[in-house]
């Protein structure tokens, strides 16, 4: 059997342009046996995540068979089952079209940080009043010379 790779899943909070995701929708067919579901699988680039709140949507592009194909995902899409996180990469822009007509590789960001919270940045206590802290300066010896 084969080996399955481990993806991390994410929320559809976390979903940024430049992501390669795998996108768990659960669809129902209605045959005649009756509604039966499945979950399909959609892999691809984010392209560009944009709205705000409800209505925020989601560009995913994928190449298959050797034609590109774009679907747009509602964040909120109750059908959505669950998003995995397949690689980040290294992107400077939100909207990422211009790859339809370009072929250039991009360079995949190690560690990602996913954080739908942001985060407590805890400061360093206030000295007391009779505590103050020396600086000094430090002047290298070719200077000194």
């Amino acid at each position: 059997m084969a080996q399955q790779a481990q993806y991390t899943t994410i929320k559809p909070e976390q979903v940024r342009t430049g992501m390669q995701i795998r996108i768990h929708q659960r669809i129902t067919e209605i045959g005649a046996k009756g509604p039966r579901e499945r979950i399909q699988v959609y892999e691809g680039l984010v392209m560009t995540v944009r709205g705000k709140g409800i209505h925020q949507t989601m560009t995913v592009r994928k190449i298959s068979h050797g034609v590109g194909v774009e679907k747009i995902y509602p964040l909120a899409l109750p059908s959505i089952d669950k998003i995995e996180l397949v690689k980040q990469l290294l992107v400077r822009r939100k909207n990422l079209s211009f790859l339809r007509d370009h072929t250039k590789r991009m360079k995949e960001v190690r560690n990602v940080k996913l954080s739908a919270v942001k985060e407590v940045v805890v400061a360093e206590p206030i000295p007391v009043d009779g505590e103050k802290e020396e600086v000094t300066d430090v002047v290298p010896e070719e200077v000194k010379a």
